[in-house]
């Protein structure tokens, strides 16, 4: 069976820079990223984003993320490897936060390897259009989830832990 990879752009486009991820998915989704390549809008879908990866083998997350640093900083982590204290301080400007969601799809067994790809906003108030710094990186951030995405598509599925490759047979692995 083939990679399935979802790229999941989020955000509220009535609150200036918390756009930003869907945005991207927009952009990304007018692109052939390849085959098993699936772009969403996940607006602010909160725990419901949960049912946009499962299935999947590579979810990357598209998002405005209060990281406390400079207005258009892009960060990218995997959520598995990220410091629970730096999850839990990176906080998702919807009602349900980035910590929540990552640790409920642990607690039901999601194992759907989740990159995130945060944004660093300037404005989060009520309003449409991005500040200038977040504008300006808007075309970076989509070149750098299509190069995420191609590579991918390039080397071999990685292998889980019982030695079985990645996106063969039935429910994703990691």
């Amino acid at each position: 069976m083939a990679r399935r990879i979802v790229v999941l752009g989020v955000g509220n486009e009535l609150r200036s820079d918390d756009a930003v991820g869907v945005l991207v998915a927009r952009r990304l989704a007018s692109l052939d990223l390849g085959e098993g390549v699936e772009v969403m809008e996940g607006h602010t879908g909160g725990l419901n984003l949960l049912f946009d990866i499962e299935d999947a083998d590579w979810a990357i997350v598209v998002d405005a993320v209060d990281m406390g640093s400079q207005p258009g900083q892009v960060e990218v982590f995997e959520a598995a490897e990220a410091d629970v204290r730096v999850v839990e301080r990176t906080a998702s400007l919807h009602h349900v936060a980035l910590a929540d969601v990552l640790q409920l799809a642990e607690m039901t067994g999601v194992d759907t390897r989740v990159t995130l790809v945060g944004i660093q906003p300037q404005l989060t108030l009520p309003g449409e259009g991005l500040s200038e710094p977040v504008a300006a990186k808007l075309d970076e951030v989509v070149e750098l989830v299509r190069g995420m995405v191609e590579d991918a598509l390039e080397s071999p599925p990685p292998e889980t832990a019982d030695g079985t490759d990645k996106g063969r047979g039935g429910a994703a692995e990691s």
